[in-house]
């Protein structure tokens, strides 16, 4: 990465000459990236964690017909009824 200061852009090279692709991001906007990255990293953290839980969940789901609560060690970040909701959609 090198920034181009005149136009106050970073300008991101991956690949090997002939394969070599550029991106172009303003200062501005890869500020707004290195900002929320940290933020995007953890939620991807916490629903990794809460796959076993949501699996388990589903497949219990899949033959009821009324919702029914998760048990009390689920994951607090996932939306239990709501994921009832839009199963009953799909079936």
């Amino acid at each position: 990465m090198h920034s181009a200061t005149p136009y106050k852009t970073a300008i991101l090279t991956l690949g090997v000459k002939q394969d070599k692709k550029s991106v172009f991001l303003k200062l501005q906007e890869l500020r707004y990236l290195s900002y929320i990255f940290p933020i995007v990293q953890n939620q991807l953290a916490k629903y990794t964690e809460a796959m076993g839980g949501v699996m388990n969940y589903v497949l219990s789901t899949i033959n009821s017909t009324t919702y029914f609560a998760p048990p009390l060690s689920a994951n607090k970040n996932i939306l239990y009824f709501q994921l009832f909701e839009e199963i009953k959609t799909l079936l």
